[in-house]
């Protein structure tokens, strides 16, 4: 008996474990790896804002940043879906929580057409979800700042599941559907910047 329930309690571990090193990083996007910085030029779709709500990569000290970042609907499976921004200002590194903001639908659903993004979906439709962090101008320096996306999957006892959104390829990382690079490993020197003005 105690040897049986010794290996449920394994196989119950196993399978919490397997299912928490599982993202969906398909869909995942805030600016894709073609060498072109289209953060402040390319609108989140079925919207008139950019994926840096400012409009701008230079802005002033007393400006808060806001970031926008598109994710598969449920991208962390039965885990607690949670998004942040590494926020690197030149002297500390905050961990800023986003926001669930809305789902948006693309492609084609019932009679609905929601156009593409990326020239996707090709066929059918697909519900992504748009995530907002606000980044407050006390956590900002003037000068370059620097920040990355988190995608976690989290479950109170068992292991963080976590996908890092970066400016460009690093060792080990992979391109998804839409062309944004990400990493579960290193993404020092892969990071964004944004410029703020005194």
């Amino acid at each position: 008996m105690k040897r049986s329930l010794m290996m449920c309690m394994t196989i119950s571990v196993l399978a919490l474990s397997a299912s928490a090193a599982e993202l969906t990083t398909d869909w995942a996007y805030h600016d894709n790896n073609d060498g072109t910085d289209h953060r402040t030029t390319e609108s989140v779709p079925g919207d008139s804002y950019t994926f840096v709500g400012n409009g701008t990569t230079t802005m002033g000290n007393d400006d808060p940043v806001t970031l926008y970042i598109l994710t598969a609907n449920n991208f962390a499976g039965d885990l607690e879906e949670q998004v942040f921004v590494r926020w690197w200002n030149g002297e500390a590194e905050n961990w800023v929580m986003g926001s669930w903001e809305k789902n948006v639908p693309l492609g084609k659903s019932g009679d609905a057409d929601n156009g593409v993004f990326h020239g996707l979906p090709s066929d059918g439709g697909v519900t992504l979800d748009l995530w907002k962090v606000l980044i407050p101008p006390e956590m900002t320096r003037p000068g370059d700042n620097f920040y990355v996306i988190q995608l976690k999957g989290w479950q109170e006892g068992a292991e963080a599941s976590q996908a890092y959104l970066i400016r460009d390829s690093a060792e080990g990382s992979g391109n998804n559907n839409l062309g944004q690079s990400w990493t579960s490993g290193d993404y020092f020197g892969h990071d964004w910047s944004v410029t703020i003005e005194e």
